[in-house]
């Protein structure tokens, strides 16, 4: 009988004497998503999120767990010292009230007085639960058992006019804040009358569907949409001086979802670890740079066999550790020097190329800045050097261009890698490592040459039925062109090249070059070599993409082999691109090309254009007056520019051409009319079919001259702009 009565009464107690409350007051923040409810614990300091519980458990009388939502964490133990920390909530499916034991299992509390509808919206504070819907009310509930009022709902404030989806208590001042989804406007919540009161925008609109503080009064929000976590500084928002505005500063980038809400107890530090436990690995640079948690500072949580920089993993910090604390200098029994993965081959000095090489665990991404300027911050125009740099497991070279501009002395750089993309030099990442490095930056008197002025440049025309005369548009291959000579003491260092394809009105194929006259091929150093593509948008925003070597190996001479077919550069649905004026075809491609010389160059080897030409795609027709594809032998220089080694002399002084090797005239027809040219601006070019003497007539009377007359012959008062392409 004894035994029976035992069983029954197990039977029959409540749930509640088996759900065990949290301990301790956790880090970590919770969130709540979808339907049935995934608990997720977050580490805001990363972002990183990892499953707690995928099942909360049926309530009784339901038949499924539904979704749990306006959840809040109470940290409270009485004086007698029970604990009763807990999660609560609104079960939004079965419209119950519910609490969640650490296990993150609900339970239903049975409320009274409680308003209809479901809510969404809710977070703890003194032992009461207080929830709202936008356009019903503000409402609290007493959890305290031995209250007369115990689970009763008390209505606050019928007036619910905020867009909130959640709210947070601050743990010091206790007043309520939350940011409306709508205009982003960060409100204070009045608990005891649920006025709102608005302290300026955050910067930020969207669902902000979990809401929470830390111990030190710094308020976080995560947007249901991507999953960005943000953070509000209202550290010191109760103290004398401090004044909006109260910016959302992006902090770490967590789990997105359409359902989203979160809980945290306020009274946790963001990371409670011990020295030498952290999982985090933080930057230390000075605080200028954002090192430290306060200042959002660059951390990555450190994961067992996730990615990392050099031969040794990263350890830990709570956080980042400056000046003499830090790894660079301090190696104490609790800080590993792992700052081994960045080597700085060759000294950064102004206006030339740099060698870093970055040595990876595994695959992954890399970021890197430098501080240029030397202003204490990475956020300055052309400091951030490496973005999305798929990088391979072991060393890789990252050449590195010092502008001919930065300040000379000490400064610092930055370096972020592992498996995310997009992030910046500060906040969080999930996983990776950071090495911040200090620098010099030092000046030989290099110099650069620009040609024609910084940002400016020329338009380069060319025929394709060179030895005929043909049309004479001047539009069957049309390239913006300029070019940078980097020169120390009248030597030659570099020449970087870049251009942007404006027109092909040819149905040949052609391909495009540039030659370095007096410099060989084998003269490059190719570990410093850059040769990109950019895709351009319509509004000329571009994706740029590393190519290959372009540099021609059958070629002694240096030849830089832009496009083999120029065709393939582009799409349109045309005949032609942007010779009409009936298709209104974008700019798409542009390049860019540099060449670092091993060792300097003769002065002779000094340029403005250097030799940009075009030449016969391989395979292709080029004109029926060749008994053969002529290919790479044929080719179209600027007037007077001798040809390369690869072409064929042969195709000289054949139907309308002139060229004279013994007097070094090439490519002009007996009027001096050339087949291709400089223009020494942004110039529009003639329509197709177009004479080039019928849209600028003065340049019959330039070219016959001399050059001595109408030099202004391309400019916009004299052309016919009917003629041209607009």
């Amino acid at each position: 009988m004894t035994i029976r009565l035992v069983i029954f009464i197990l039977l029959t107690l409540s749930p509640l004497v088996y759900s065990a409350p949290f301990e301790s007051c956790p880090t970590k923040a919770f969130l709540f998503q979808g339907n049935p409810t995934t608990v997720y614990g977050v580490n805001l300091v990363s972002g990183t999120a990892s499953i707690l519980q995928n099942d909360v458990g049926t309530l009784e009388s339901e038949s499924s767990a539904g979704n749990v939502n306006g959840v809040g964490f109470d940290d409270y133990i009485d004086p007698g010292g029970t604990n009763y920390r807990y999660l609560y909530g609104f079960n939004t499916s079965h419209y119950k009230f519910v609490r969640l034991d650490s296990d993150f299992k609900q339970t239903e509390l049975p409320v009274t007085n409680q308003p209809s509808g479901t809510f969404y919206v809710g977070d703890v504070y003194g032992h009461h639960y207080y929830f709202y819907r936008k356009a019903k009310g503000f409402y609290k509930i007493n959890l305290d058992e031995s209250a007369a009022n115990y689970l009763d709902v008390q209505t606050i404030s019928t007036t619910a006019n905020r867009n909130f989806t959640d709210f947070a208590f601050h743990p010091r001042t206790g007043k309520l804040y939350g940011v409306d989804n709508n205009s982003g406007v960060l409100y204070v919540v009045d608990k005891d009358t649920g006025h709102t009161q608005g302290l300026g925008t955050t910067g930020e609109k969207g669902t902000f569907g979990a809401g929470y503080f830390d111990v030190n009064g710094y308020f976080y929000v995560s947007r249901n949409q991507d999953g960005k976590i943000y953070r509000i500084d209202l550290s010191t928002i109760d103290l004398p001086g401090d004044t909006p505005p109260y910016a959302a500063i992006e902090f770490a980038a967590g789990p997105l979802s359409g359902q989203n809400d979160g809980a945290r107890c306020a009274n946790a530090p963001l990371i409670d670890e011990s020295e030498g436990t952290s999982t985090i690995d933080f930057g230390d640079a000075p605080d200028s740079y954002s090192s430290s948690l306060a200042m959002n500072g660059a951390r990555h949580e450190i994961v067992a066999d996730g990615p990392y920089l050099g031969a040794t993993a990263p350890d830990g910090e709570v956080d980042a550790r400056l000046g003499i604390l830090s790894d660079d200098t301090n190696n104490d029994a609790g800080n590993t020097n792992d700052e081994d993965g960045i080597a700085l081959v060759t000294g950064l000095v102004k206006g030339l190329d740099n060698i870093v090489i970055v040595t990876a665990s595994s695959e992954g991404y890399l970021q890197a800045w430098f501080d240029w300027n030397r202003d204490g911050d990475f956020d300055d125009a052309d400091e951030q050097v490496a973005s999305d740099r798929l990088v391979s497991q072991g060393a890789n070279n990252l050449v590195v261009r010092v502008p001919v501009g930065a300040d000379t002395g000490t400064s610092w750089a930055r370096f972020r890698f592992g498996s995310q993309t997009g992030i910046s030099y500060n906040g969080g990442a999930t996983d990776g490592e950071v090495e911040d490095h200090s620098i010099e930056i030092s000046d030989l008197g290099v110099s650069y040459s620009y040609y024609p002025e910084n940002g400016s440049w020329v338009t380069l025309a060319y025929e394709d039925l060179w030895p005929i005369e043909g049309d004479f548009d001047m539009n069957d291959v049309v390239f913006h062109y300029r070019t940078v000579s980097v020169i120390k003491d009248g030597e030659l260092l570099r020449v970087d090249a870049y251009g942007q394809l404006l027109a092909i009105g040819a149905s040949y194929h052609n391909g495009f070059a540039i030659r370095i006259p007096d410099v060989q091929a084998d003269d490059v150093d190719t570990s410093k070599m850059r040769f990109r593509y950019t895709t351009l948008d319509e509004d000329g925003n571009g994706v740029t993409v590393e190519q290959a070597s372009p540099i021609e190996s059958s070629s002694d001479e240096l030849i830089a082999i832009i496009a083999q077919d120029v065709w393939d550069l582009v799409s349109t649905s045309c005949e032609f691109y942007r010779t009409d004026a009936s298709c209104s075809d974008h700019i798409q491609f542009a390049f860019e090309l540099s060449l670092p010389f091993s060792d300097p160059q003769p002065n002779g080897a000094i340029n403005t254009l250097y030799d940009p030409f075009i030449f016969a795609t391989a395979s292709r027709f080029h004109g029926s007056i060749f008994t053969s594809h002529p290919g790479r032998e044929w080719e179209v220089h600027l007037a007077d520019v001798s040809p390369t080694e690869q072409a064929s002399t042969s195709f000289f002084n054949q139907q309308e051409d002139t060229s004279d090797l013994s007097i070094d005239r090439f490519y002009k027809n007996k009027n001096n009319l050339p087949w291709s040219m400089e223009v020494a601006t942004q110039w529009k070019h003639p329509r197709s079919g177009v004479d080039l003497l019928k849209a600028y007539p003065d340049f019959e009377g330039y070219v016959t001259s001399n050059k001595a007359l109408n030099d202004d012959w391309y400019q916009s008062e004299n052309r016919i702009d009917g003629k041209i392409f607009p």
